[in-house]
């Protein structure tokens, strides 16, 4: 494993979020390296909303924020004095305030040359101002489908978040895509684009799997329960959802994860499933409790729409599910395809709803076992010693 870096990571979500990639790879990372893992940086609108509305006074939560979440990993919280801003100089202002703080906490943490390590393509700008050695992009998602939720983008934001992503890819010393899908778009920009998919912390999942502990909030949720598990947004077919629900009536639909919708359809959707009596929706859960929602469930479901976004994703909750060697029922997308044999893939809601009566039926021993075992060749410190490969080579390609 990559040793004796310092990392700086612009990420696109608290810590204290739904884990993602990010968390699980630094959690691996700090063992070995010094890891400042900073939060996103607030935008100018968001701050003077909360002021007027008061949510904040002018001095709460100004300065900076450091505080250490485990060993060898440091999270930042940005100053909110210093938001993001489009316009100059405001903008040189802010920019100026924000880069002298993080670089204060940096050298504070005896980080000098750091490896930079940025996940959004507006993060563009990050670039050339903390003396990195080395960049990394790392692609999790097709941002420009993010469009198609996010109330309609016009042509030019589209094509500026197209351009500045373009930038990103041909500045990086390495670029990691987190999907086949991914490094097909991307993958003709970089020579150095590498194709690393999600992963499971599988020990801590199998391990849930044969504890077998009831979460006291399910306790009057009755079996057979159909979960999912993840984020709630608006990449869900929460109609398909409905339908199961309904197909399934005697059976408990269980939705873990915080709701993000971003669309009125998906927001009408939510209601909807909220007034369904064997829908169960419990909200985000801490990570360290994850695992025994997911081995709480009878089945696991990937009821993913179809569209630009969801062609380009690889889903964390995928070897998560398989982990606890739950059968799992989804939706077509493509980097599921790879798993078909321990997957039922539905073609369409009539095909998935109907799969969900077969994975509740499932009692086989053994495709449970070859599930497990899958997962067991996908964990997190397989992935995190695949990334350290590829940064040590890059940076004896850079001397």
């Amino acid at each position: 494993m990559l040793e004796g870096q310092s990392i700086l990571v612009f990420a696109p979500d608290p810590w204290d979020d739904i884990w993602r990639n990010r968390h699980q790879i630094m959690s691996l990372l700090c063992q070995r390296n010094t890891v400042l893992y900073v939060e996103p940086r607030p935008y100018l609108r968001s701050v003077l909303a909360d002021l007027v509305q008061g949510r904040i006074g002018l001095r709460a939560q100004a300065p900076p924020r450091v505080r250490q979440v485990r060993p060898g990993l440091w999270v930042y919280r940005p100053p909110r004095y210093a938001p993001l801003s489009g316009r100059a100089p405001l903008s040189l202002m802010t920019a100026a305030w924000r880069k002298a703080a993080l670089r204060r906490t940096m050298r504070r943490l005896g980080m000098e040359q750091p490896i930079l390590w940025l996940f959004r393509p507006d993060m563009a700008d990050v670039p050339g101002h903390y003396g990195e050695r080395f960049l990394i992009y790392h692609i999790v998602d097709e941002y420009t489908g993010y469009a198609d939720f996010d109330g309609g983008v016009e042509t030019g934001r589209l094509a500026d978040i197209q351009r500045r992503e373009e930038e990103l890819i041909a500045r990086a010393d390495l670029v990691l895509v987190t999907s086949k899908a991914l490094l097909a778009r991307k993958g003709g920009i970089n020579p150095h684009t590498y194709w690393v998919p999600n992963a499971v912390d599988f020990d801590a999942f199998a391990a849930a799997a044969t504890a077998h502990v009831e979460p006291p909030e399910l306790i009057r949720v009755p079996r057979p329960r159909i979960g999912y598990v993840g984020a709630i947004n608006d990449k869900l077919d929460v109609s398909l959802l409905a339908q199961v629900s309904e197909a399934y009536p005697k059976a408990s639909l269980l939705l873990v994860g915080p709701e993000r919708p971003w669309t009125p359809e998906m927001r009408r959707g939510l209601e909807r499933l909220h007034q369904m009596r064997n829908v169960f929706m419990l909200g985000q859960m801490p990570v360290e409790r994850v695992p025994e929602f997911v081995a709480a469930c009878d089945v696991g479901l990937l009821p993913y729409r179809r569209n630009r976004w969801t062609e380009h994703i690889h889903p964390l909750k995928l070897y998560e599910y398989l982990a606890c060697g739950l059968p799992v029922v989804a939706t077509d997308i493509p980097s599921v395809r790879d798993e078909a044999d321990v997957v039922t893939i539905a073609a369409n809601a009539g095909d998935f709803v109907a799969a969900v009566a077969a994975a509740l039926a499932d009692d086989d021993a053994q495709a449970r076992a070859r599930r497990q075992a899958r997962a067991a060749q996908n964990t997190w410190r397989h992935r995190v010693e695949r990334i350290s490969e590829l940064i040590e080579a890059g940076l004896d390609r850079a001397g």
